[in-house]
């Protein structure tokens, strides 16, 4: 009932072009008026016109309507409980207030806020016509935007919170002469028994008063907002509060110009008032310590408990984690656009390296260098910030030893870097092209591509960098993943590749003793080729190393199932159940000791000598069986022995498919 009606609300709307009237034409004119309305700039308006809220105020136009920005000041006089005084900003007598009960401190809401009321509307014969009490359900409406009556905007804005009065409205401040038919009759006076719980404020940016918008002075254009480890340029100034005049108290901070890291902000205000405002933004704020909780004022000069402090953010520089956190990444000079390098990228760059020892010494400088992402070419660290950066981006890369150099350090072009040394790259991006994304690709490129990473991962064993290799072959794998647009052909050829792919993975975690990895891969190298010799095996030399004796067991019997004289097989079930033996003498020691206590229910075997399930099952022999394609089905261990060649001049790591 409370909502405007859609005649009423056109009514208002249209009342903003009769508004041109009433402006100064020396200053202001219908095409200024058109303007600042796109441009949310600010205007004065003064009218007297029945549809508008106030008789002065400052007003932005939005594509909605009309947003109240800031209103005079309205002095209402401190009513008791009985008392009634007409609280319309015209004076007319359209919104009659008569207190029931008194609410609680000085504060009134503001336009734009949200605020919560129980009502109960009637007409002058006493007729209810409508109540959010008998719903149990309080109402909500945002305060001096034409959500409600003029008598409700006008009302309400005079009331505190707690307050319970009878707001008297008049035909002009209600329903007019339509009224709103069949409850509410033409030309009626109406009076609503309103209770004010409380209100939000926009504005109020944390939502407890500390930090409360008082002033937009320039609105951003952009959308860049600071995080906490982010380097910012802010002008500044702080005054003491003033309850007259915004800004207008003695000077407690002279306008200042400030580059900081958010995190480290002058004071607590500043920092928090930076995580809600964005670059380009301008204003007056009110500041004070909430009681019971955050002391926004704490670090200013004086320790006040309450300021106006003007703002300006003129400058965000990004800071951007990398490693994890313990580096840092820091645009000194913008990139283009917004594409940047992926993996498998070749990349174009520039820098120098310095010790982050203080004195900043210079250890190396490299000019266009050209290098592939994705093969660690370079330190992590490096690769990781240049892959955030655009073309043409200058940054600052601080970089901790474990992702640069680590702890065997480094000779560099230019020096010496010690071991365990943090470092900082200042790397300019000069150009890159990207690596074909899969869902670029055709089928016959993805097979193409899966073989030549799944080719860089056997390198990478290869070379010891065991990690490398699982990146590789994830990343071979991610192409023939999802094969269903594949020909028949292509499809066998991806099968064939994800087979090879998973026994990799498998003999690779072999190597880097990640026994439950290996368990996984071989066994979705099983799900593609059910009885796949060397899935089996691995899984069973994983399922040993994590002690599921049984399940190693059964791998290992159907491969001898399939040829009796599988030489390795059998080395390998002799090693199971000598661990099995071992576990179960270990066992015994323990539940024997426990079934003891219980009074001699169970015989308590011979006590028996510690046994080392592992070292007991290491006992056998690991001669070497061939297993077809030039690979054996030995444990992979160190020292390498010879690796079988494949094809000529191509030498295989041990146990790696490279077929």
């Amino acid at each position: 009932m409370l909502k405007p009606r859609v005649g009423e609300k056109r009514l208002r709307k249209t009342s903003l072009i009769i508004f041109v009237d009433f402006f100064d034409s020396s200053s202001t004119t219908t095409t200024d008026i058109e303007g600042f309305g796109r441009s949310r700039d600010r205007a004065r308006i003064h009218t007297r016109t029945p549809h508008e809220r106030f008789t002065t105020r400052t007003i932005a136009m939005e594509s909605t309507g009309v947003r109240t920005i800031d209103h005079m000041e309205v002095e209402y006089e401190d009513l008791d409980v009985g008392q009634e005084a007409d609280v319309s900003i015209a004076k007319d007598g359209g919104c009659m207030k008569k207190v029931l009960a008194k609410g609680s401190g000085d504060e009134r809401p503001q336009i734009g806020n949200e605020v919560t009321v129980h009502y109960t509307g009637t007409l002058l014969d006493g007729t209810k016509f409508d109540s959010s009490v008998d719903r149990g359900d309080p109402f909500k409406f945002k305060l001096g935007v034409g959500q409600v009556i003029k008598g409700w905007d006008e009302g309400v804005a005079s009331m505190r919170k707690g307050e319970k009065a009878i707001l008297t409205c008049t035909p002009e401040y209600a329903y007019g002469a339509a009224g709103s038919p069949p409850t509410i009759p033409a030309n009626s006076t109406l009076k609503f028994e309103v209770e004010l719980f409380s209100w939000t404020n926009d504005n109020d940016l944390y939502k407890d008063g500390g930090i409360v918008l008082a002033k937009t002075l320039k609105k951003a254009d952009g959308y860049t907002f600071a995080k906490e480890r982010d380097e910012v340029k802010v002008t500044y100034s702080v005054a003491a509060s003033d309850a007259d005049v915004v800004g207008g108290g003695d000077t407690i901070v002279p306008s200042t110009e400030a580059e900081f890291v958010v995190k480290d902000a002058p004071f607590d205000g500043m920092r928090a008032l930076l995580a809600k405002i964005k670059e380009g933004d301008s204003g007056i704020y009110k500041m004070k310590n909430v009681p019971g909780g955050r002391q926004y004022c704490t670090g200013l000069p004086g320790d006040p408990q309450s300021a106006d402090v003007t703002v300006t953010l003129n400058k965000v520089i990004t800071v951007e984690p990398i490693c994890g956190g313990a580096g840092s990444k820091k645009a000194t000079t913008e990139g283009e656009g917004y594409e940047q390098p992926n993996d498998g990228a070749s990349v174009t760059i520039s820098y120098t390296v310095t010790l982050d020892d203080g004195k900043h010494t210079l250890v190396d400088s490299q000019s266009e260098f050209t290098f592939e992402t994705g093969n660690e070419a370079v330190p992590a660290g490096l690769e990781e910030a240049v892959m955030r950066m655009k073309k043409g981006e200058v940054a600052e890369v601080k970089v901790p030893a474990a992702f640069a150099y680590g702890g065997d350090g480094a000779t560099l072009s230019k020096g010496v870097v010690p071991p365990n040394t943090n470092v900082v790259y200042n790397v300019t991006l000069s150009a890159f092209e990207k690596e074909k994304e899969t869902y670029e690709m055709s089928t016959a490129e993805k097979l193409e591509a899966c073989e030549k990473v799944k080719g860089a991962g056997n390198d990478a064993y290869k070379s010891g960098k065991l990690e490398l290799a699982f990146k590789k072959y994830d990343k071979a794998m991610r192409y023939v993943e999802y094969d269903s647009q594949f020909t028949d052909d292509e499809k066998k050829a991806s099968k064939k590749l994800k087979l090879s792919i998973h026994l990799n993975t498998a003999a690779v975690a072999i190597k880097d003793k990640k026994y439950s990895k290996a368990r996984k891969a071989s066994g979705e190298a099983l799900d593609i080729e059910s009885g796949n010799e060397k899935a089996l095996y691995r899984r069973a030399q994983a399922a040993t190393e994590l002690e599921e004796y049984d399940e190693a067991e059964a791998d290992v019997k159907k491969l001898i199932e399939n040829d009796e004289g599988h030489k390795e097989a059998r080395n390998l079930l002799a090693k199971i159940k000598r661990a099995k033996h071992a576990q179960a003498k270990k066992d015994a020691k323990v539940f024997g000791g426990m079934f003891s206590k219980l009074g001699g229910l169970y015989k308590e075997e011979p006590k028996i000598k510690e046994v080392d399930v592992k070292a007991a099952a290491a006992d056998a022999p690991m001669d070497p069986v061939d297993i077809g394609n030039g690979f054996q089905m030995e444990e992979i261990t160190d020292p390498e022995p010879d690796m079988p060649t494949l094809e000529p001049e191509v030498p295989a790591p041990e146990g790696i498919d490279t077929a």
